[in-house]
């Protein structure tokens, strides 16, 4: 047996293939535009979106490698406390920018519009056009899963404890967490997930809610 029943992303052409030689989070997709050294998209006939049927390879929703880095200070009962992690290599495929590009809601399309379309060859294609060809091809909608993110910050401050009398300690604190994204590339937070119940369909956005930053405080007693 080649490969294993490929699972289809959403409304894309992206497909997730387990084929021989290959691993689990291989991701598969179809029509590709190809452009030249300009950056110009070509067409065999000249004129029109070119696209390519063959299947291609897009790349591996897992990652590389996964960091994290953890800090500590602390003086005088006072401990700041901070960690960034970070996912480095996969890639991630966004249903949702396909959709908004294609109803003309989105920033990239408004740029292109306002730019007067996309040239292909020698003349060039509208906004509308473009994005509602393209619509569902994943290969347009694929991006790097790398992100750097500040995960945790923490500052506390331990009271003194002749304050009561030496017979409690008291240490009270505040806590963010998911605070700054450092560095990312795609349009979505990469460590969300549209479905909790299958590991296959990490890395792919499909009207997500996108994600948040949390906050929270704590008091911690010692007797």
């Amino acid at each position: 047996m080649p490969e294993l029943s490929p699972l289809t992303y959403g409304h894309t052409d992206a497909r997730l293939i387990l084929r021989v030689g290959g691993s689990m989070g291989d991701v598969y997709g179809q029509r590709l535009l190809k452009r030249d050294l300009n950056g110009y998209i070509l067409n065999e006939e000249g004129v029109g979106l070119a696209m390519e049927n063959k299947e291609t390879y897009l790349g591996s929703i897992l990652p590389k490698m996964n960091m994290g880095w953890s800090l500590g200070f602390g003086y005088k009962g006072v401990n700041l406390g901070m960690t960034f992690t970070g996912r480095f290599g996969g890639i991630v495929i966004s249903e949702t920018q396909s959709v908004l590009d294609a109803a003309g809601v989105s920033k990239v399309s408004a740029d292109v519009r306002d730019a007067g379309g996309v040239q292909i060859n020698q003349s060039k294609v509208s906004a509308q056009t473009y994005y509602q060809t393209i619509q569902g091809t994943a290969a347009y909608y694929t991006y790097s899963a790398t992100n750097v993110r500040l995960g945790e910050l923490s500052l506390s401050y331990t009271l003194p404890k002749k304050w009561f009398d030496n017979k409690v300690g008291m240490t009270v604190g505040l806590v963010g967490k998911n605070l700054w994204m450092i560095y990312c590339k795609a349009p979505f937070d990469p460590e969300l997930t549209t479905s909790a119940a299958s590991n296959f369909y990490q890395g792919f956005d499909a009207y997500m809610l996108p994600s948040t930053r949390n906050f929270g405080f704590n008091v911690k007693f010692q007797f």
